[in-house]
């Protein structure tokens, strides 16, 4: 089967915005409309380069896979196929080429509560698995309209602070005790892989990267005998209405007092009172603290999300 790349941007819509989604979700619908697709490759997220697709007998896509990039790595997160038998050998293109960026991984969007071994996901989860892809976490995926209310009345026993800069001393000292005992997967991969020192420096260049600094605040529970900071939360509300809760951390030593459901729902108060419309943010599945905080919180799970890293 033969695989071919786009000529240009609007080809790269086209075949996106026509390729079927493998099921039903609110990101595969999403990823399929000009207003996520456009401003996408107008951007620079996406690009012809990194789009593959598998040709059927008449010339015309019979499989699409589809990258996000980023300033170290690429995502594959766009699956689409009218023949499912044309997946694989897609992904398998899109695979060598993601394999030589620094970072690469592959997110699938899938109906809230379904596992990567259910029958409705199956197919892709096996095209990722022969195309060398292993799972590493299903995560819960929220992506909502609050309702008038939300987080309005919680008392909270927290008192939050911003950053004074960038280089604010606070944030490397509270981010390594976040990394202690984390049951985030992501965070584990790199302790295992560089240790806790470098991997809690590189998780706060992500957190740094993902938003400007004055979107993180520091959390002090006063009055407690817990000195310093006990947690941070990043959120932004950004021009478009979408507001993105991108992280939440509890210090190992300040953990069980219920201080990750009063951060996720002062962030709440927080991306509300900015305007947003539609609240936005992941956590792993197996992160049951956490999971417990958001629905606490009001938070509705509206999709699963898997992210699998290349085998080897």
């Amino acid at each position: 089967m033969e695989i071919v790349q786009p000529a240009s941007a609007d080809e790269a819509i086209r075949w996106l915005a026509a390729s079927p989604p493998p099921f039903e979700s609110p990101t595969q619908q999403r990823f399929r409309r000009m207003e996520h697709l456009q401003p996408a490759f107008e951007r620079g997220q996406r690009r012809p380069e990194w789009v593959w697709a598998a040709l059927d007998g008449g010339g015309e896509p019979a499989a699409v896979v589809a990258g996000l990039g980023h300033a170290d790595g690429l995502i594959l997160d766009y699956f689409g196929a009218a023949d499912p038998a044309a997946l694989t050998p897609a992904l398998r293109a899109a695979t060598a080429a993601a394999r030589e960026f620094p970072e690469a991984e592959a997110c699938l969007y899938a109906p809230p509560g379904l596992p990567a071994t259910s029958e409705e996901v199956r197919a892709v989860v096996s095209a990722l698995a022969e195309a060398g892809w292993q799972l590493l976490v299903e995560r819960c995926h929220y992506e909502f309209t609050p309702e008038p209310g939300l987080a309005g009345d919680d008392a909270s026993t927290l008192r939050l602070e911003q950053l004074h800069g960038p280089d604010d001393a606070r944030l490397i000292d509270l981010q390594r005790e976040i990394m202690r005992e984390t049951l985030d997967a992501h965070d584990r991969v790199l302790i295992e892989r560089d240790g806790l020192e470098a991997a809690t420096r590189q998780a706060m260049e992500d957190v740094l990267d993902a938003d400007p600094w004055e979107c993180i605040h520091l959390a002090y529970a006063d009055g407690t005998g817990l000195e310093g900071p006990v947690g941070f939360a990043s959120w932004r509300a950004m021009t478009s209405g979408r507001g993105y809760l991108a992280f939440v951390g509890v210090a190992q030593t300040a953990r069980g007092h219920g201080f990750g459901r009063q951060l996720v729902t002062l962030a709440t108060a927080g991306l509300i009172a900015d305007g947003a419309t539609t609240l936005i943010a992941d956590t792993d599945r197996t992160n049951y603290p956490m999971v417990r905080a958001f629905a606490d919180a009001g938070w509705p799970e509206t999709e699963t999300r898997m992210d699998f890293t290349p085998i080897g």
